[in-house]
């Protein structure tokens, strides 16, 4: 069993598309085709289910897959680890951001700090995904994540209502959901992090609100809430800076919410000294910032 034959194997299984593997790999069809029909006699069963033109990764394609893809992760793990030992390991760090990109900067001072030689890759990303092995992950979630080994958790954040100044809420003593009717909001756009974990509370709570304005920038969000656009629901702690631009944080009596904030890396890669470093900084950059602000989780 050969590693190139194994690559193909991978590449069939994600596309689950002979014609599409070929083509990606720059192999011909007929070939493609004959390097799967000798692995599967090799590993003594048939790894896709034929339907018709379609094939579709069976249950033995999947276990294999499984130990393929490990592997390969354990071979990636080894060269990694082999080149952080003769000190050419690369110092590039992939950190993307789907939560809090207000504290960019400050991470970038600190990492920098830190050492300067850290190649950073900031990159602004919408969707949760698996963290590659060079690669720190900044999101939030609604709940505590089940997996810790490779995720902690960073702050414990309250969710508010953002009014602008002189908003007629301001002036009552208490919020509450039904207050908010006709209101206009402003929202992240719907895949964004934030606005995933207000949609679920919504649904818990069965409150829609009125949201006018959709935006992918959080900063030009924080800019229409200045200009009295709208009124938003936005993380109490790392959003501070909008008591400055005249927007005033109220709790809603009836729907309180929070989120995690969270830093996540690749269980299963082995980690540079660079991507240690950079977790260890923005770790220690929370618990200095916010010790005094957490509240039990």
């Amino acid at each position: 069993m050969e590693l190139l034959q194994l690559q193909y194997f991978q590449a069939i299984a994600r596309t689950q598309n002979i014609s599409a593997a070929a083509e990606q790999l720059h192999i011909s069809q007929p070939s493609l085709s004959q390097i799967l029909k000798r692995l599967e006699q090799e590993v003594g069963a048939p790894l896709f289910d034929r339907i018709g033109k379609r094939i579709v990764l069976n249950a033995y394609g999947a276990v294999f897959l499984k130990h393929v893809d490990e592997a390969f992760t354990a071979l990636d793990n080894a060269a990694l680890e082999i080149r952080t030992m003769r000190g050419t390991a690369s110092k590039t760090v992939n950190l993307s951001i789907l939560s809090a990109s207000m504290l960019l900067p400050d991470l970038y001072r600190e990492i920098k700090n830190a050492d300067p030689s850290v190649l950073l890759h900031i990159l602004q990303a919408d969707q949760e995904h698996l963290p590659s092995a060079d690669e720190l992950i900044i999101s939030s979630d609604w709940k505590l994540p089940s997996d810790t080994a490779s995720c902690r958790v960073l702050l414990n954040e309250e969710i508010q209502l953002a009014l602008p100044d002189g908003h007629p809420l301001l002036t009552r003593p208490s919020i509450y959901s039904e207050d908010l009717s006709g209101e206009p909001f402003i929202s992240l756009s719907p895949d964004s992090s934030l606005a995933r974990i207000l949609s679920h509370y919504f649904a818990d709570r069965s409150f829609r609100p009125d949201i006018t304005t959709y935006i992918d920038n959080p900063d030009i969000m924080r800019k229409l809430l200045a200009a009295k656009i709208g009124l938003a629901f936005v993380p109490t702690l790392t959003w501070r800076g909008l008591s400055a631009g005249g927007i005033r944080m109220r709790q809603v009596e009836d729907l309180p919410m929070q989120r995690f904030l969270l830093l996540r890396w690749n269980p299963n890669a082995f980690l540079t000294p660079a991507v240690t470093l950079c977790r260890d900084v923005i770790i220690r950059y929370f618990a200095a910032r916010w010790q005094g602000d957490l509240r039990p989780l």
